[in-house]
């Protein structure tokens, strides 16, 4: 990913950070007092069948009691101990109104640490406009990296 992205993008989420209210608890902190949408996990294993556990896996919960929104766009950044981050950005069409999410990102677990899953989302079409959700998770992987370039699987 180009640098001037990555800043752009890094610019964008602390602006919007900047702009919802916040509160803090450890390790998890929420930023947003909605729980339409939380991270309920994330941890560490072999999720393609590799003989190594350097993959993520990541659970969002999806709850949205009173309307089904139209589209969800999640934006997941998945910070290694070195800083290296990986971005990635799903969009959930006609989300349903309770069900987990299941993240599966292959070789990204490569560095032993602290690691902090941050996800932004924006929910749009439940009758209250658009609205962002924040949350965050901090876990520690293993030590060791394995083979193949990371890759990205969501399913419900």
């Amino acid at each position: 990913m180009p640098k001037t992205r990555l800043l752009f993008l890094t610019v964008t989420a602390l602006i919007l950070f900047a702009m919802i209210p916040f509160v803090s608890a450890q390790p998890r902190t929420v930023i947003s007092e909605s729980t339409d949408i939380t991270i309920i996990d994330a941890y560490y294993g072999d999720l393609d069948g590799d003989a190594c556990e350097d993959d993520i896996k990541i659970l969002l919960e999806f709850r949205f009691p009173n309307d089904d929104p139209v589209r969800v766009d999640l934006n997941i950044w998945i910070e290694l101990p070195s800083g290296l981050t990986y971005n990635v950005r799903i969009s959930v069409y006609r989300a349903p109104a309770q069900s987990i999410l299941n993240i599966d990102c292959i070789d990204m677990a490569t560095e032993s640490g602290w690691y902090t899953v941050t996800m932004l989302a924006s929910v749009m079409g439940t009758g209250n406009g658009k609205y962002y959700i924040t949350d965050q998770l901090i876990f520690d992987p293993p030590t060791g990296a394995g083979p193949g370039l990371p890759d990205v699987k969501a399913y419900f």
